[in-house]
């Protein structure tokens, strides 16, 4: 999807992204030395700053939204 979207970050959320550098180190080294396309490469990866709230917060934004 990055080489479609030519994105620059990709921010991972819930749950998941607790699991800290057990996930997020070996993601940016397979990055670094897999991808084909070297944009990829300095593509950031990083948890969602509001992590497991980030769902409740949009769905707070979009329900004032529609007052």
């Amino acid at each position: 999807t990055a080489t479609l979207a030519d994105l620059d970050i990709a921010v991972v959320g819930g749950g998941v992204a607790g699991a800290g550098d057990v996930l997020f180190a070996p993601l940016r080294r397979s990055l670094r030395e897999y991808a084909t396309l070297s944009y990829l490469r300095r593509l950031t990866v990083a948890p969602a700053v509001m992590g497991n709230d980030a769902g409740l917060v949009g769905a707070a934004a979009a329900a004032i939204a529609l007052r």
